[in-house]
């Protein structure tokens, strides 16, 4: 990935490629959504039938209805009881079988047996999309796939007719990766969801490893209004250009969600202030890890980013100290202590920063700031022979490095290369003024 660099510290390795699962935003929402649909189904309940006592009619529609209720409560096991009282009362009854269904999902998206139930169902309720979606989960989780292309095929008339609809059917199947019929029913669905067909072409894209395709369909999408900034797929799409490394996009996506959702999760933030670091808005950065270190304390690697941000402020002192507290939680972070040997090699105490690199060294091999490190140090040690291996060996991690071609310049130089000596000073000049550029239009200043 590309870095923002400054002429006095390392900056930090953005590079933590975590996506979160592409539907895990709308999974959360859909949750409560169902919490709306269960609502309304104890609302208009209609009496249960196929029950050959009044009495035990009555029971068993005041045992669903409680079940209902418990899960409305919050008490997901209290429901199941009461709804599995009510099965009891009424096995053939379809309203019982539904809930039934749907409940021991919820419990766990694994069980087989809320798939028998939600199966023996799906004609009974043929507009029901909790019932119809969650079905589908099911059958994609065991992966079954005859039973989920009968079923795509099946809702293939309601995903017609019912642009959304088919728009979370294809968002399943993208999730776990059945791209080729995602691929296929996105193809299906009317103009009139052009701005979702482009998001989905999109995320397909992304999980096929297509950056350039999935960059123009996501930014495609965004002009025909898709997704609305107050979605979970806002939140996707931050996400997906988060891993694709385009982190000004990114940023302006997480921006538009937090705008509706003012207490993000810590993680979310977290990214964010990656973003920001990726290209020098250093003071956001760290606005953004300070609310993750308030809100989630123990988040791994918050210490070592806000040293790492703290190092591009100047404010050394304040770095060590972060550091030093990342590295009380997890002593083998090879990460962090690079960068306490950093500012040991700012302090001149070259002794020291020699034992936090060779420690460093030990637990990871490939760490290009660590050969960074060494590089700087060789070379005001004057031994330049060991500096131009560790700075080649920087780069050949992170070729785009410009500060690493800048000393392998110095480094060549003292040795009398002087062909190797403009080699380096001219790739650094070019990559120095690609970052400065990058940098400059992510901070807005200058037209996009």
């Amino acid at each position: 990935m590309k870095k923002a660099v400054t002429s006095h510290a390392v900056p930090v390795h953005a590079g933590v490629a975590r996506l979160h699962e592409l539907r895990a935003a709308w999974d959360r929402a859909a949750c409560r959504g169902f919490l709306l649909c269960a609502l309304l189904f104890c609302l208009a309940i209609p009496p249960l039938e196929g029950l050959q006592q009044p009495n035990a009619m009555r029971t068993a529609e005041t045992t669903l209805n409680a079940g209902i209720e418990a899960y409305q409560a919050g008490k997901l096991d209290q429901a199941i009881a009461r709804v599995k009282e009510a099965y009891a009362l009424a096995p053939r009854n379809p309203q019982v079988r539904l809930y039934l269904g749907l409940f021991l999902y919820e419990k766990t998206k694994d069980s087989l047996e809320a798939q028998r139930h939600m199966e023996s169902v799906l004609e009974q309720f043929p507009s029901n999309t909790d019932l119809q979606l969650r079905l589908l989960d099911s059958y994609l989780r065991a992966r079954n796939e005859a039973k989920s292309e009968a079923l795509v095929q099946r809702l293939q008339a309601r995903m017609a007719a019912d642009g959304r609809f088919a728009f979370n059917v294809i968002y399943t199947l993208i999730h776990y990766g059945r791209f080729v019929a995602a691929r296929r029913e996105t193809e299906k669905i009317s103009n009139t969801l052009q701005g979702e067909v482009l998001f989905i072409g999109g995320l397909i894209a992304v999980g096929s490893e297509e950056k350039t395709e999935a960059v123009n369909l996501l930014q495609a999408a965004g002009k025909h209004g898709f997704p609305p900034r107050n979605s979970p797929q806002m939140r996707t799409l931050a996400d997906c250009y988060f891993r694709l490394g385009e982190f000004p996009l990114a940023a302006r996506a997480y921006e538009a969600y937090i705008e509706h959702h003012p207490e993000p999760p810590p993680d979310l933030r977290f990214q964010l202030g990656l973003c920001y670091y990726s290209y020098g808005d250093f003071e956001r950065a760290l606005n953004q890890m300070l609310a993750v270190k308030q809100k989630a304390p123990e988040t791994p690697e918050v210490n070592h980013q806000l040293g790492t941000i703290l190092i591009e402020l100047k404010r050394t002192d304040e770095a060590r100290t972060c550091l030093e507290a990342e590295l009380k939680m997890n002593p083998a972070f090879f990460k962090a202590l690079t960068k306490l040997a950093y500012l040991e090699y700012l302090a001149g105490r070259d002794d020291a920063c020699r034992k936090l690199l060779d420690k460093s060294l030990s637990l990871e091999s490939g760490w290009f700031e660590t050969h960074m490190v060494f590089g700087l140090l060789y070379n005001r040690l004057g031994d330049y022979q060991k500096a131009v291996e560790s700075l080649e060996a920087c780069i050949r991690e992170e070729p785009e490095y410009p500060k690493a071609h800048f000393q392998l310049s110095w480094a060549y130089r003292r040795l009398g290369n002087e062909e190797k000596a403009r080699q380096y000073q001219e790739s650094f000049t070019r990559l120095q003024e690609a970052a400065v550029a990058r940098a400059q239009k992510a901070l807005g200043l200058v037209k996009q």
